[in-house]
């Protein structure tokens, strides 16, 4: 397997920055609570990065679903390890680390506001725009790219590279 660095390290703090304080900015100050959704495993490095440029007064909550499991394209299929934490009236950030087919985050945000939520926005990492099979845009995301099977800053490949420091495009030995 072969790595091509798309975004350093700097890149991804600038950017994260960036974003948490476009954010903030954007956020109503009406009194809506804020609950901050981190789809782990992946969400987990942008959203500790993203989350320290945000308003402190919101509250966090990891969720656990899947679709990829060991493979290099969705399954189609979410599961849920985790439930949906309540939100009812709540304005939710929903936090993931890739925009890929959009059927992850689709399905959580419609599960969100199925359950109450005020309102629904979403953070991503990276949109990457290539392979949509849902409507779904984010409000938010730190880079876009085209395609290519990405690792690194919480995205794997079979649970490997997650720890990367930066993100890079995985592809077969040439």
């Amino acid at each position: 397997m072969k790595l091509h660095t798309l975004f350093s390290r700097e890149q991804i703090g600038l950017r994260v920055r960036e974003l948490g304080q476009q954010i903030s900015a954007e956020l109503p100050a009406d009194g809506t609570p804020l609950v901050a959704i981190i789809l782990m495993k992946g969400a987990l490095w942008f959203a500790a990065d993203l989350l320290r440029h945000l308003p402190s007064t919101l509250r966090v909550e990891p969720v656990r679903v899947s679709s990829y499991g060991n493979e290099r394209t969705s399954s189609g299929q979410l599961t849920w390890h985790t439930p949906c934490p309540p939100c009812a009236g709540c304005r939710v950030l929903l936090v993931d680390d890739v925009l890929d087919t959009g059927l992850t985050l689709q399905a959580v945000r419609e599960e969100l506001l199925h359950n109450g939520a005020a309102q629904v926005l979403t953070a991503v990492a990276v949109d990457k725009q290539g392979s949509r099979r849902t409507a779904i845009e984010a409000d938010y995301a730190a880079f876009r790219v085209k395609s290519g099977f990405l690792v690194g800053y919480g995205m794997d490949c079979a649970e490997s590279y997650r720890n990367l420091p930066y993100i890079a495009e995985l592809s077969a030995d040439e």
